[in-house]
């Protein structure tokens, strides 16, 4: 049992740290867009930067992640400058707000910044053997917030 727990512990700090990677990653290609900052690329279709997160995390070969479980479905923008509630609405899934301090979206030149802040949603793998007769075991999801 001891061995099945680090190894399980092992599985869900690999998927933490490919999750962290892919929400740095789809922050910082959503920052480097030439489409307007505040919710622009959330009403393309497809919608953006979820698409975006999707093909990263099949890139990335992400643990549990099958091809399209980040979709349209699970997707959320919220309104630009709007806190994220505190818990997700979804245990897969992309969140991505806009946020500026001062003037308009988008910033009119250089000297205001705009922020997106994406939250990602994914469940780590169960491989411990015998997890069934535990339940708990099978419902980790990992949250991680990129700003």
């Amino acid at each position: 049992m001891l061995v099945g727990g680090v190894i399980q512990y092992g599985a869900i700090f690999a998927t933490k740290h490919a999750l962290i990677q892919i929400g740095r990653d789809v922050g910082r290609w959503a920052a480097t867009q030439d489409s307007s900052p505040c919710n622009a690329a959330s009403t393309q279709t497809p919608p953006q930067p979820v698409t975006e997160a999707d093909a990263l995390a099949r890139e990335s070969q992400m643990m549990g992640y099958l091809p399209g479980d980040w979709n349209a479905s699970n997707f959320t923008p919220y309104s630009n400058n709007t806190a994220m509630p505190q818990s997700p609405p979804h245990s897969e899934g992309v969140e991505v707000v806009w946020s500026y301090a001062t003037g308009s979206c988008p910033p009119a030149d250089s000297s205001t910044a705009a922020f997106v802040t994406v939250r990602l949603s994914h469940r780590a793998p169960n491989i411990l053997p015998g997890s069934p007769t535990y339940p708990a075991l099978g419902r980790v999801t990992l949250l991680v917030v990129i700003w």
